[in-house]
C-alpha cells in the first residue's frame, strides 16, 4: 500500500514539475478514449503518445495505444498480411510495456493476448498452436483480475468473454491438442462466453456476430439444427443494428457472408477464412 501511494505521489509531483496537472492528463485520456470510440485510432494514439511524454507511468495510455493498433490492424484488407501482422505485433509490444509499468492493470494482459491471437490468425492457426495455452492463460487472467474499464458501449470484461468465445471456437477440440499444447477448443465454452458478452452489451455488432458464428459452428459440428437456426437469428440481428464504425460495417458484411454459406462459420475470423477439420470433442 505504501509503495503504491508513493508511486501515485511521485507521479503527481512529476506532473507538477512539468506544468501539467493530473486533471489535464485525465482529460487527454478521456479525449483519446472518445476518439477510439469514433473509429479515429491514429488521432487517439497521437494524444496518448503526448500523455506518455508528460506521464511515462500512466496506467491507461499503454493499453489504449495497444487497442488502437489492434483496431487499425483489423481495418487493413486481409490480403495485406504483412501490414496487418505489423500492427498486431505493435499491439502486443505496447501492452507488454504497459504490463511492465503497471502489472496491476488487467487491460495490459488482455491486449497482450489480443496481439498474440491476431498474429496467430494471420500466420494460420495450425502454425501457432504452441501459443494457444499462453493466449488462453492471458484472457483468463484478465477476467480473474476483475478489470475495471467500463463505458456504456464497452468493457474489458465483456471483451475478454468475446475473445475467449473466438479462442475456444478456433482452437481444435481434439484431445491430442490438450496433450501436446496444454489446452483445447471447446464449442460449449465458446457459446457460454459469447452469451456472457452479449448479456453485458446486447447491441454490440461484433458480439452478436460472434454469438451467431459460434452457434452455427457448433450446430454444424454436432448436426444440431436448433443451434444453426438460433445462430442465424443472431447474425440477422447484426444487420439490423446501427453501424457506428468501419469495423461494424465489416462485421455486418461478414455476417451476411456467413448467412450465405453457413459452412464458413468454424473457420471464420476478420483476419482470414481458414479451412478447418471439424473434429468432435472426445
Amino acid at each position: 500500500m505504501k509503495t503504491r501511494l508513493g508511486a501515485i505521489l511521485g507521479t503527481i509531483f512529476l506532473l507538477m514539475m512539468l506544468g501539467v496537472s493530473p486533471a489535464e492528463i485525465d482529460q487527454m485520456i478521456k479525449k483519446a478514449d472518445q476518439l477510439e470510440d469514433e473509429g479515429k485510432y491514429k488521432e487517439s494514439n497521437k494524444i496518448l503518445f503526448e500523455v506518455l511524454k508528460q506521464d511515462p507511468n500512466n496506467q491507461y495510455a499503454y493499453w489504449m495505444i495497444a487497442r488502437n493498433y489492434y483496431n487499425i490492424g483489423e481495418l487493413i484488407p486481409t490480403e495485406k498480411e504483412k501490414e496487418k501482422l505489423d500492427y498486431y505485433i505493435k499491439c502486443e509490444e505496447w501492452a507488454r510495456k504497459g504490463a511492465e509499468k503497471n502489472p496491476q492493470v488487467a487491460e495490459n494482459y488482455f491486449y497482450i493476448a489480443v496481439g498474440m491471437s491476431q498474429q496467430a490468425l494471420v500466420k494460420g492457426i495450425a502454425k501457432s498452436l504452441a501459443l494457444a495455452d499462453d493466449i488462453e492463460e492471458m484472457y483468463i487472467k484478465t477476467l480473474e483480475m476483475h478489470p475495471t474499464y467500463r463505458t456504456e458501449t464497452d468493457s474489458t470484461e465483456a471483451n475478454a468473454h468475446f475473445a475467449l468465445c473466438q479462442f475456444y471456437r478456433k482452437v481444435p477440440e481434439s484431445w491430442l491438442m490438450k496433450v501436446l499444447f496444454g489446452t483445447r477448443g471447446d464449442m460449449d465454452k465458446a457459446v457460454e462466453h459469447c452469451r456472457k458478452a452479449v448479456e453485458l452489451y446486447p447491441d454490440r455488432i461484433d458480439y452478436n456476430k460472434e454469438m451467431g458464428v459460434a452457434l452455427i459452428c457448433r450446430g454444424n459440428r454436432r448436426n444440431n439444427p436448433k443451434d444453426i437456426e438460433e445462430g442465424k437469428k443472431w447474425l440477422k440481428k447484426t444487420l439490423e443494428l446501427p453501424a457506428e464504425t468501419e469495423i461494424d460495417r465489416i462485421d455486418q458484411r461478414d455476417s451476411q457472408k456467413i448467412l450465405n454459406d453457413l459452412k464458413l462459420a468454424c473457420g471464420y475470423s476478420r483476419v482470414k477464412q481458414e479451412e478447418v477439420t471439424e473434429v468432435k470433442k472426445e
